[in-house]
């Protein structure tokens, strides 16, 4: 019976034991925030809001990060951010907070991407420096999606073209944007040459081939408003247009008298 009741108290000890370590770990673990996940350490926990931002490129975006002392910390807390994209900037605003036993600070993370920084997902992971230890990271997502600024392109020849003469294309360009444009390139070509009937009729040639396309030579970026623009209104010097052009040949060009010139144009840009 001895032997028994010993057994039994030596089980006793290391089931109390058992639960005191349970008890010690128990009493480290934070709840989890809904704007990511958490970490602890010195004291810190660390609440960011929200999880995750889209951003198009060149775009900006913002995360409120709660810093809270727990377990009686007191001191100075930098927050530090890793994991950014190339071509990517962050800053935390204010860059440091002081903590004191039970209390807590919200500092902003503002991240700032380029034109170029890579679309697509990036895990940022938000900490902080308090004292020599480094908190538990949280991460968080920023997603960036390319910047889809569309504009349209139009233009028509002010005169009639003939062997030899160039003219001067003022074009028309609508921003639908909520901001302006910074155009990086313009582009013109002749893509269709339609023939009046009689030159068809008579078997007369008149192709692409008959023009030249002088494209805008002007500065870039070009900066264009909200609205409809005409290079004109943009005050850009007529010499600087586009200039359409119809060659002098060797061969008969009477085809294209009277012949309709269908423009293509393009471009690029991007939101300032």
């Amino acid at each position: 019976m001895q032997n028994t009741s010993g057994y039994f108290r030596t089980a006793g000890r290391m089931l109390l034991l058992g639960l005191l370590v349970m008890f010690v770990s128990a009493g480290s673990i934070f709840a989890a925030s809904q704007g990511g996940n958490q970490g602890n350490k010195s004291g810190v926990t660390i609440q960011v809001n929200p999880a995750t931002r889209t951003v198009d490129q060149g775009g900006t975006a913002s995360y409120a990060a709660s810093l809270t002392s727990a377990n009686g910390f007191s001191g100075n807390v930098t927050p530090t951010v890793s994991g950014l994209p190339a071509n990517t900037t962050a800053a935390f605003t204010p860059a440091s907070v002081t903590l004191t036993s039970g209390k807590g600070a919200t500092v902003t993370l503002t991240v700032v991407t380029q034109a170029t920084t890579p679309e697509g997902k990036a895990d940022l992971t938000i900490a902080t420096a308090a004292g020599t230890s480094q908190a538990s990271g949280v991460v968080v997502q920023l997603v960036v999606q390319a910047s889809k600024k569309t504009f349209t392109i139009s233009g028509n020849l002010g005169a009639p073209l003939s062997p030899g003469a160039t003219v001067p294309l003022n074009l028309s360009i609508t921003n639908p944007n909520n901001k302006s444009l910074a155009l990086s390139s313009l582009s013109v070509s002749v893509a269709i040459v339609t023939r009046t009937q009689a030159a068809v009729a008579a078997g007369l040639s008149c192709t692409p081939a008959d023009y030249a396309v002088t494209n805008y030579s002007g500065q870039y970026p070009l900066t264009v408003p909200v609205g409809t623009s005409t290079l004109q209104s943009l005050k850009l010097s007529p010499d600087l247009w586009p200039r359409i052009g119809m060659l002098d040949t060797n061969v008969n060009q009477d085809g294209c008298k009277g012949a309709t010139l269908q423009l293509a144009y393009s471009g690029t840009g991007e939101g300032n």
